[in-house]
């Protein structure tokens, strides 16, 4: 069994990697990790791999327990990253595409229809470089198969022919197809190594997707994760395993100081009727492995964001972002968890012609906001007359400046480390795209070259910055160390100390004070537009965001408890379940504080110029006849949503235009206000009222002040 000592290196080396990607990230948030077995034999099957060797640390901060990995032996092979995950007690696995070789020569088919399965050669070394039991893998994963025996250097018999399309072209063609040779590999001794491990009541950590990658959806999962359970299992029927299904959902996986919320699913148990079929083997164990892998991929789905494409992933997201439930804000986890029914509910619904309606309003809404430059987060704070924005602008602007000047320092000495890690994780990048069949962008590698480049850079700049200090200090002119009496007399190691503490005291200033300053200009901007297009414009692209919300979240509220039984008995926060949030936790409590200095000084300002705390919508609450009914919120505003050829026409429009004919355009949407409220009323009598199908209720007026913290970073934003 495990003993405290064993593990000393471990946990020590967890410690560090666990700091390390905590200050990566600006926040990570759990949910359900109480679901995960304070003891025996764990599991933790993890998807999507989004961030290559970053996804396992995070585990590690929120499982509980120790976790040993199963990692690419191509990867325990390399220098570092060998070492720390043999201190983090990583489990190698041999991958067949690790161990691929470019095949001399090129390839062709000798005769298609009477010998599909007979390759010859050009060029070929089939006896030095080809043995059988080995695969012939084609160029962009057009096709593979097995060899079955090979005859000479040029000849050679597969054991099944290849009946891909692309794979008979290319084999077909007059030069013939490019190849690579994939050995055999025997698994056993990880399955051993693994077997080992769950008997000692151990947790195991596994990627079934076989490699990370930056898809919108799950890869197919492979069988390995099937048949360790299962093997496992049948060799002690009293293991008592279970499997952790664990999702892993980024906002900005790539970016510095971005957010992460890690899922733990309802453990499942490996059923004793699918460990006698496995036991049978032949077809009786590869449909046991089928069975139990499907409902390892379906525990999957149920904490993990699926969409088919990047499109329909940012079109969900700006609905959940829309959707108002109640009063209550929610959690970073529960946004999540809220997404992913959104998903469901889509892909359920799709085709009916509300949620079409709904689908290009939404894209027409964001067509808008781009063309304003702002996120949909910042559309409630543009509801302000040009006073009181002109003097937000110049109370954030005094900010501003303040923490800029503040972070300029311990920015400029990190100014190398943004550059060298940005250049060299995007030439990565592009290394694994290239090497990859499965990538679409390759930006799971990025953070944790970013990460790994820094953790040689940053000390190495810091030591660097420390001696220069001391050349300064032992070659300057008196009056030049004058300010610090005695500087002469320190000891060359005491100045190098005090300089390393002082480069690294102004970066964590410049962290703490960047980020604010970095989110005061984000704010800026819709700030920007209220003073210069006036209220006018902002209150009419507010009004279109509170009826495109309204629609929506009743149309929601119509067609959620079809799928969610206990949506209308339970408050939606309660339903989407509790969590719990790791921040930075100096870093975030300093920025926090200076956070709340500002806006309490905000709130004072906006109090002293008669204006609404918060950017309450106070003449939407006159209008609510305080019943909140959806036909008294709705009498005086509303409008149709703009068209496709409306907002091409819009995106023709210079900047410069757009701004000199504001007013003209405010005064044009008070007279479109009848013709909207016409389509509006066709509309709503299309749609079944809550009273005839009893499954809508009032829902709670909600407030149009200032976003949350989740919300005013733009958790959801896609870029």
């Amino acid at each position: 069994m495990e003993t405290e000592e064993s593990y000393l290196i471990y946990d020590l080396f967890r410690a560090f990697w666990t700091r390390v990607v905590g200050l990566f990230f600006r926040e990570i948030a759990e949910r359900n990790a109480h679901l995960i077995p304070k003891t025996g034999p764990v599991m933790f099957v993890v998807a999507p791999h989004h961030n290559q060797f970053v996804d396992p640390v995070i585990l590690l901060m929120h499982a509980g327990r120790r976790v040993s990995y199963l990692a690419a032996a191509a990867s325990m092979r390399r220098l570092f990253i060998g070492f720390y995950g043999r201190c983090l007690r990583g489990i190698p696995v041999e991958r067949q595409q690790d161990l691929a070789r470019r095949g001399a020569g090129r390839i062709r088919l000798e005769d298609r229809y009477a010998e599909p399965t007979v390759i010859s050669g050009d060029g070929t070394r089939f006896t030095e470089q080809v043995e059988p039991g080995m695969k012939i893998v084609l160029a962009k994963g057009a096709g593979q198969a097995r060899v079955e025996a090979v005859e000479s250097d040029t000849r050679l018999r597969l054991s099944a022919e290849m009946k891909e399309l692309a794979a008979l072209e290319a084999l077909t063609s007059s030069e013939g197809a490019a190849y690579t040779v994939v050995p055999h590999v025997d698994q056993d001794e990880m399955y051993r190594a693994v077997y080992q491990r769950l008997n000692k009541g151990e947790c195991i950590g596994i990627f079934p997707e076989g490699g990370s990658h930056d898809r919108t959806e799950m890869l197919p999962l492979k069988a390995g994760v099937a048949i360790m359970a299962l093997g496992a299992t049948a060799a002690n029927p009293e293991l008592g395993l279970k499997i952790v299904p664990t999702g892993l959902n980024y906002f900005h996986p790539s970016k510095f100081r971005s957010r992460a919320v890690i899922d733990f699913g309802q453990p499942i148990d490996v059923p004793p009727e699918l460990v006698a079929q496995y036991q049978q083997g032949g077809s009786e164990r590869r449909e046991a492995c089928s069975e139990l892998l499907a409902t390892v991929s379906e525990g999957l789905k149920q904490v993990t964001l699926n969409t088919p494409d990047l499109e329909t992933l940012r079109l969900i997201q700006a609905g959940r972002r829309l959707y108002q439930p109640n009063l209550h804000s929610l959690t970073m986890a529960q946004q999540v968890e809220l997404t992913r029914r959104f998903i469901k509910g889509y892909d359920i619904y799709r085709d009916m012609p509300e949620v079409r309606d709904l689908r290009e309003r939404i894209e027409d809404y964001n067509t808008e906001l781009r063309y304003c430059g702002i996120r949909d987060h910042q559309v409630s704070s543009m509801q302000m007359g040009r006073a009181e924005a002109g003097a937000l602008f110049a109370w954030r602007l005094i900010w501003l400046l303040i923490m800029g000047l503040v972070a300029l320092p311990g920015t400029a000495l990190n100014t190398p480390v943004f550059v060298v890690t940005g250049v060299v994780s995007k030439r990565k990048a592009r290394a694994a795209l290239a090497a990859s069949t499965v990538k679409v962008r390759a930006r799971d590698v990025i953070a944790t070259w970013k990460i790994l480049i820094a953790l040689v850079l940053v000390p190495s700049l810091y030591s660097a910055y420390s001696m220069l200090a001391v050349v300064f200090v032992r070659r300057a002119p008196l009056w030049a160390t004058a300010a610090v009496a005695g500087l002469d007399q320190w000891s060359n190691l005491r100045i190098y100390v005090c300089a390393w503490a002082m480069a690294a005291f102004m970066s964590y200033a410049a962290l703490v004070f960047g980020e604010q300053a970095i989110d005061i200009v984000k704010s800026i901007r819709p700030l920007f537009l209220s003073l210069v297009l006036g209220k006018e414009h902002a209150e009419r692209l507010v009004l279109e965001r509170q009826e495109l919300s309204d629609d929506i979240t009743d149309l929601v509220n119509e067609l959620a408890p079809k799928i969610y039984p206990e949506f209308l008995k339970t408050r939606i926060k309660d339903q989407l379940g509790e969590s719990r949030t790791t921040h930075s936790n100096i870093i975030n409590e300093s920025a926090h504080a200076f956070h709340r200095r500002m806006r309490s000084g905000e709130q004072a300002l906006r109090q002293r110029l008669g204006g609404a705390i918060g950017g309450d919508d106070t003449a939407a609450d006159d209008n609510s006849g305080g019943n909140g009914s959806k036909a008294a919120r709705r009498s005086k505003y509303r409008f149709s949503p703009p068209t496709p050829r409306t907002m091409a026409t819009l995106n023709s429009i210079s900047p410069l235009e757009f701004l000199t004919s504001a007013n003209s355009t405010a005064t044009a949407a008070g007279a479109a206000k009848s013709g909207g409220a016409m389509a509006g009323l066709r509309s709503d009598a299309a749609r079944p009222s809550s009273a005839d199908d009893g499954s809508v209720g009032h829902r709670a007026q909600s407030s149009t002040g200032e976003a949350t913290p989740e919300a005013r970073n733009g958790l959801f934003d896609v870029t």
